[in-house]
């Protein structure tokens, strides 16, 4: 088995001379013969070596056992052991997942926190890795049940041999070519001892029935089905790669990060290839919730049927996540990340002191985060002049202003007159019918006099206020500066 696995290691570039290997080790066979087998290319690759064992706190004094198992096997190997203590069944509470995931996850971040720590001390150019011993007979498994519960590519690509943790380790997989069965011989082989976890044989986890009824059985049908499994991923793994790189590509055009997670864009729903958008999807998933175990097709096909339906329509998947359909398309977020907090209103007054100063010919300015208003008043005489048609400049008929005027963001009661019989329309409404994204309602600028809207800048402007035969002044309101060009 060691020249198996050290041709492995050699393929995949796991180990090199120098490099310092984290071995997560419970104690079980798997883990045990790893790290056996690590011992023993130890002497021949030349690379530091070190154990770390997460108690998980489910088994009471049983998981106390197997951490002081492993502690005794490394003492008496001269090995430098780490024992880190956690509560699964608490964490698994917290956050609403399954007590495997949670124990995975919470595996993770020791592995990930010792990587943090060794970085400090070695220095940044040290090579870490975190061998973990998953198996031919694991990743077949792996497969199998992410294909019944439904899955997409990447999914169906099992294990990994080597795949990033953080930035400063990979999780590395010495083992992935060997059977349980070979481990077992191994093991026997070098009268070795190990833990038995007896959760492993209880077949109310869905994984246990697996492992214990259905491969059996195809192993009956063909003696190398999980070896046979296991290179059907691999070679799935080499499409996926090449099509996770033209989804980030995709992903630049048709998604966007914001404060409260991911806006997927309407137009990736059409004329993209529909293998393209179910894998630009399952990403932004993951990406939201942080982990792709537990989100499968289903949750996929689920936000594409919500991309179907009105505005305001919303599904929840798993992490909490909540998928919305706005205007723009579908945003994701965690439930408990809140959104962006609406925004104060803000607000510019327009005297009708500086409205006589523009009557007398002077241009009015104001100064706005982002540009600059200017106001300007002069007479229309005879011929009415050409009426600008650009975005950020609108002439008004100032007879027809009666109050001051305000620059300001949206306030409750706000209106527009839509039509010259003097018919009203909520502002909100209008916003509603323009499809203007909720979140960005708030930024859009407005000339009011105070409720009465008469103008949405860059927008419509109130059918009251236009000017027509009889307009003897005009009124020329003009924003420029920042994001205030004319077309």
């Amino acid at each position: 088995m060691i020249d198996e696995v050290q041709l492995w290691i050699q393929k995949e570039n796991l180990i090199q001379k120098g490099d310092h290997v984290v071995a997560g080790v419970s104690g079980g066979a798997d883990s045990i013969c790893m790290l056996l087998l690590l011992l023993e290319l130890r002497e021949k690759q030349d690379f530091a070596l070190e154990v770390l064992h997460v108690e998980h706190g489910i088994r009471g004094e049983e998981s106390r056992e197997d951490a002081r198992f492993v502690e005794t096997f490394c003492r008496e190997r001269q090995i430098d052991c780490r024992v880190c203590h956690v509560d699964v069944p608490q964490f698994a509470k917290e956050q609403g997942i399954g007590m495997e995931e949670a124990a995975r996850l919470l595996r993770h971040d020791c592995y990930r926190r010792r990587a943090e720590q060794l970085a400090a001390e070695l220095g940044e150019d040290a090579v870490i890795r975190v061998a973990l011993a998953h198996h031919a007979d694991d990743n077949a498994e792996t497969v199998l049940f992410r294909m019944i519960r439904g899955s997409g590519i990447r999914g169906l690509c099992g294990m990994r041999a080597k795949r990033r943790l953080c930035e400063h380790a990979d999780i590395i997989r010495p083992l992935l070519l060997v059977t349980r069965c070979g481990i077992e011989e191994y093991l026997q082989e070098k009268g070795q001892a190990f833990r038995e976890d007896a959760t492993n044989a209880d077949t109310d986890y869905s994984r246990n029935r697996l492992r214990h009824n259905v491969m059996p059985e195809l192993e009956r049908i063909h003696g190398r089905a999980n070896i046979h499994i296991s290179e059907s991923a691999r070679e799935l793994g080499e499409i996926a790669e090449y099509l996770e790189g033209q989804v980030w590509q995709l992903m630049s055009e048709m998604c966007r990060r914001e404060e409260w997670g991911y806006l997927i864009k309407a137009d990736l729903f059409e004329g993209q290839p529909a293998v393209l958008v179910r894998e630009l999807v399952l990403k932004v998933l993951e990406l939201a919730a942080g982990s792709r175990k537990d989100i499968g097709s289903v949750h996929v096909k689920s936000v594409l049927e919500l991309a179907e339906l009105q505005v305001g329509r919303s599904i929840m998947l798993p992490y909490r996540l909540k998928a919305e359909r706005v205007y723009e398309g579908i945003r994701v977020r965690r439930e408990h990340e809140e959104a962006p907090k609406e925004k104060s209103p803000v607000q510019y007054e327009i005297s009708m002191e500086m409205l006589r100063c523009a009557e007398r010919g002077e241009v009015v300015t104001v100064a706005v985060p982002d540009g600059e208003i200017s106001l300007r008043i002069w007479e229309c005489k005879g011929k009415l002049p050409e009426i600008s048609k650009k975005k950020y400049t609108k002439w008004f008929d100032y007879g027809r202003i009666k109050d001051s005027l305000q620059i300001r963001t949206r306030l409750a009661g706000d209106y527009l007159i839509i039509d010259e019989t003097g018919h009203r329309k909520k502002l909100k409404e209008y916003f509603i019918d323009e499809k203007i994204p909720g979140e960005q309602r708030s930024d859009v600028w407005l000339v009011a006099e105070r409720s009465h809207v008469l103008w949405v800048v860059g927008r419509r402007m109130g059918a009251d206020c236009r000017i027509c035969g009889d307009t003897e002044k005009i009124l020329e309101i003009r924003f420029a500066g920042g994001s205030y060009v004319e077309d």
